[in-house]
């Protein structure tokens, strides 16, 4: 076995590089992913995934680790948000994840990183465990859904319309529960034009939105003004996106502790598919 001693940034290193040993490390993932320089692009944009504050655990010039990190502010960042942490399988073994922010976290914290987030599927023990073992402790669960919209809602007096400039200062209010890191405000707003918002008007006032990645027809963020609730609103938003971009469609990262949202996304064909934590350190 050969040990990797060299930790690094990762700035050297292109999106092939990148999207090479990134598919290296999940090619026996509990959930399939294969990401393409393009398809990386857009996640690293999307999560502001920034080199600079990555890691990658070296061998020469071979990468065989590493950690993706993406940050709340482009200048003065306070938060780094792990966006995807990867071992290839000849490196396995050696506390890689352990190592590499035990390297780096020092650094992180004269820099003025004062939090890392991430979110690790449930059964995902070895990864757990690693993360623990970093000093990482669980914030909240979260449910993953997935399938064909079922609905057929018809409200009257609705208007859906797809919107450039959506009013995040309002729509904000709607939600009931904070957003993941990719569900959240700056990500949507990062993700245009990929990612489109729809907004559901009633007498000339927004009720309610929907903003969904229209390639992946992964829905970012779904919801409805407190007072237009019980009205059909949500599934009327859902059933127009399933129609217009016509296929199976997903959500992540819903709050356990907000289950009436997961009950509505069940109910409209949405099945419960697997389960993260969210965790974090303070440094």
């Amino acid at each position: 076995m050969i040990f990797l001693h060299d930790f690094r940034d990762l700035r050297g290193e292109s999106t092939e590089t990148l999207s090479h040993t990134f598919n290296e490390a999940f090619s026996d993932y509990i959930v399939p992913m294969h990401l393409t320089p393009s398809i990386l692009e857009q996640k690293m944009k999307a999560e502001n995934l920034r080199r600079e504050w990555s890691i990658g655990a070296f061998h020469g010039n071979d990468l065989g680790a590493f950690i993706l990190h993406g940050t709340d502010h482009d200048t003065r960042p306070t938060i780094l948000y792990n966006g995807g942490t990867g071992v290839t399988p000849a490196y396995r073994g050696q506390h890689l994840i352990q190592k590499m922010y035990q390297q780096f976290i020092p650094r992180y914290k004269e820099a003025g990183i004062r939090k890392i987030i991430l979110e690790v599927i449930s059964s995902n023990l070895p990864a757990i465990k690693a993360y623990t073992n970093s000093g990482f402790h669980k914030l909240r669960m979260f449910h993953c859904h997935k399938g064909t919209i079922t609905v057929h809602t018809t409200t009257p007096g609705v208007t859906i319309r797809e919107t450039d400039q959506p009013e995040w200062p309002v729509l904000s209010t709607f939600m009931d529960m904070t957003p993941a890191w990719s569900n959240s405000v700056p990500g949507i707003q990062r993700e245009y034009p990929a990612t489109a918002t729809f907004e559901a008007i009633i007498d000339g006032q927004v009720a309610g939105f929907i903003s969904v990645h229209k390639e992946s027809r992964r829905i970012r963020n779904i919801a409805v003004h407190p007072g237009f609730r019980r009205r059909g609103i949500g599934s009327t938003l859902l059933q127009h996106v399933a129609a217009a971009l016509n296929g199976p469609m997903s959500i992540i990262n819903i709050d356990e502790k907000n289950p009436e949202i997961s009950a509505f996304l069940e109910k409209a064909g949405l099945q419960r598919f697997l389960s993260q934590y969210e965790m974090a350190i303070e440094i």
